[in-house]
Parts: structure tokens; C-alpha cells; sequence
């Protein structure tokens, strides 16, 4: 019996190894921690992360925003968002709420967020322009809205899931989102930043 609990035990923990070290590896090209330099992203923000996946990018984003900031994740997988609650509560993180969208809304709380943030999604979305009507009703005045998401011109993948710079140019150009700035510092993907189209 002892055995078999030390067998298990072996098996978790070689699992969490190899969870970090993939992290570890990504971290290095993602540059995680620039890309929340680079968007000023500060403690005691409220964020809504769209498309948050298991929560690659959540806890960067749950840690820089501190305790009087609050992430909101979400996504229309539920177990994607079962990952991210089962982290939340090995690591002890309480600012992080997740959210079950579904794929025009994504149902985060009215009037809250000081800025939207996706990171590799919005190649996913079936309906984007419906959905970036849908979420300005959860943004605060002057909240930008910022995509994050593979160029497959810089991958050189040629034609991939993923969309090009101009298509996705393309698809936000018929929203009524304003583009600010791309960035295109990263060596795999893009930064479009773009904010309400108010006063």
C-alpha cells in the first residue's frame, strides 16, 4: 500500500515538474513580464482576461495587479476554468475569479474593468465582432482592450490557425474600437491595443 501512495506521489510531482518547466520555457519567449511593463499594467487594477485557458497568462497578471487588484478569467471551456481554480487554490491566490462565458459574451461583471486583455484567443473567436460589441458594456470609461496573439508571418508558419497581422487589423476595423498602437517586440506575437470609441 505504501508503495502504491509513493508510486502516486512520484507520478504528481514529476507532473508539476514537468508543468513548471514548460512555463519556464514559454516565459522566455512570451516575456510576460515586459508585456505588463509595456502595457503599464499596475497593482489594484480589475482586469477581465477573455480566452484565459488553463491560466498561463492569469497568475502573471493575478500577481502584478496584488491583492486590491482582481482578475477576472474567462472562458467558455469549464475545464479550462477547473485548472485555474484547482491552481488558485494549491498557490492560495484570491484575487481571481472565474467566469464561464459563451462565444459572442463574455459575461463579466457591467461597468468594472479597467482594461480587457486576451492572450492567444482571439484567433479562437467565432463571432468577434458581435463579442467586441458584447464587452464594452463591462469596461470603464477610456479601458483599453488589448489582443495578444501569434503573427504567423513572424513564425513563419505561412497560412496557420492563427491570423495575420492584417486580418486581424481587418476583423477590428469593422467594431467600433479605435487601434492605438501595435507592438511588435515580441518574437512570436503581436500587441494591438485599442480603446473604447468614446469622449
Amino acid at each position: 500500500m505504501k508503495l502504491k501512495y509513493l508510486f502516486i506521489i512520484c507520478i504528481v510531482t514529476a507532473g508539476c515538474l514537468i508543468a513548471a518547466l514548460q512555463h519556464s520555457r514559454r516565459d522566455s519567449w512570451q516575456q510576460p513580464q515586459r508585456i505588463l511593463d509595456s502595457l503599464d499594467i499596475r497593482e489594484g487594477m480589475i482586469i477581465g482576461e477573455a480566452g484565459a485557458g488553463s491560466g498561463y497568462f492569469t497568475f502573471h497578471l493575478a500577481k502584478r495587479v496584488g491583492d486590491k487588484g482582481h482578475i477576472y478569467a474567462n472562458d467558455i471551456s469549464n475545464n479550462a476554468l477547473e485548472d485555474i481554480e484547482e491552481k488558485k487554490e494549491e498557490e492560495g491566490v484570491q484575487n481571481i475569479t472565474t467566469i464561464s462565458g459563451n462565444v459572442k459574451d463574455p459575461l463579466f461583471p457591467i461597468d468594472t474593468l479597467d482594461l480587457v486583455i486576451m492572450m492567444r484567443a482571439f484567433h479562437d473567436f467565432q463571432y468577434p465582432v458581435e463579442w467586441m460589441k458584447n464587452v464594452q458594456r463591462y469596461m470603464r470609461a477610456r479601458a483599453p482592450l488589448i489582443i495578444i496573439d501569434q503573427d504567423p508571418d513572424k513564425a513563419g508558419e505561412g497560412r496557420s490557425h492563427f491570423k495575420t497581422r492584417q486580418e486581424i487589423l481587418n476583423i477590428m476595423a469593422k467594431t467600433d474600437l479605435i487601434l492605438v498602437e501595435v507592438k511588435d517586440f515580441l518574437e512570436r506575437d503581436n500587441i494591438y491595443i485599442y480603446k473604447l470609441n468614446t469622449p
